[in-house]
């Protein structure tokens, strides 16, 4: 029964990833918008921010680059933009697979999961958490519920 709870978690989690990733109404920032919000006199941090959180399509060439400095972008939000299209890079079939280790040994009559709570981080800006209790376990992306499963096990053998 162990195997199949662990397998069902397995399951949800790799149902969700896909889901978490996808932002079907994202505007992407582009090296033009950048210069606006500098133009305008947002404050550095707030650029970095909405850099952290958006969907971006930079221009990152050496050539790029300097068009954004000559348009006075602050070496910290240039460090974001190119910090961005790293983490654009790093795909989810790059990201390290799951492995399961065996925690304590739990009584043979026990048949409930763990009690887990999980950060996790698909790009450099799309995080989610997975909370794993018993008989239950909820996934979530940037504080908004995507799902909910609740079980009850058969204790009839």
């Amino acid at each position: 029964m162990r195997s199949r709870t662990s397998f069902l978690f397995v399951i949800l989690a790799a149902l969700a990833v896909p889901s978490l990733s996808q932002s079907p109404t994202a505007v992407r920032l582009t090296n033009s918008d950048v210069v606006k919000m500098v133009s305008a006199g947002i404050s550095e941090s707030v650029i970095v921010r909405e850099i952290q959180i958006s969907e971006t399509d930079f221009n990152t060439s050496p050539d790029g680059l300097i068009k954004l400095k000559h348009q006075h972008v602050p070496d910290s939000v240039l460090g974001a933009v190119v910090d961005s299209q790293a983490g654009a890079r790093t795909s989810l079939a790059e990201a390290p697979a799951v492995v399961y280790a065996a925690g304590p040994g739990l009584p043979a009559h026990s048949h409930r999961l763990p009690n887990v709570d999980a950060a996790f981080r698909i790009d450099s800006k799309t995080t989610g958490k997975v909370e794993v209790r018993a008989n239950q376990i909820k996934v979530e992306k940037a504080g908004v519920p995507l799902f909910s499963v609740k079980w009850k096990e058969n204790t009839s053998k």
